[in-house]
C-alpha cells in the first residue's frame, strides 16, 4: 500500500491510496489521512482510483473521516472508485452517504484555482 497526501490548492488536501486498503493497512491509512481535517482545510479528497480491494476497516475509516469532515464543516469526497470497491459500499448501504466522484478532473471541472 502507497499513501500520497498533496495539496491541490489552498485548503484542499488529496490523499492518493494505491494497493490494498484492508485491516493491515487501514490503520496507517487513518494515521495519514486524520490529520487532514485540520483548521484552514476546506475539502479533503480521498483518490481511491488505485485502490483494487477494500474491506470493512477500510470502510470504517473512510466513515471515520466523514464525520470528522461533517463535525468541522470540511468537504469530503471519494474519487476513482472502481467497481470492485463500490460493489463494497453498495453492500454496507454507504454509496449514498459519501460524496463520490468519477475522477479528480470530473470533481474539480469548472472550479478556477485560487491564488
Amino acid at each position: 500500500m502507497t499513501i500520497e497526501v498533496k495539496e491541490r490548492t489552498p485548503g484542499v488536501s488529496v490523499v492518493a491510496l494505491a494497493g490494498d486498503v484492508d485491516m493491515s493497512t487501514s490503520p496507517r491509512v487513518r494515521e495519514v489521512l486524520l490529520p487532514c481535517f485540520q483548521q484552514g482545510t476546506s475539502h479533503v479528497v480521498v483518490d481511491l482510483s488505485r485502490v483494487s480491494y477494500i474491506d470493512s476497516s477500510g470502510i470504517a475509516t473512510l466513515v471515520e473521516g466523514l464525520q470528522l469532515s461533517r463535525r468541522g464543516g470540511i468537504r469530503f469526497t471519494l474519487v476513482g472508485v472502481s467497481p470492485s470497491v463500490d460493489a463494497v459500499f453498495e453492500l454496507a448501504y454507504l454509496k449514498d452517504v459519501f460524496e463520490m466522484a468519477p475522477g479528480m478532473d470530473e470533481l474539480f471541472q469548472g472550479e478556477l484555482p485560487r491564488g
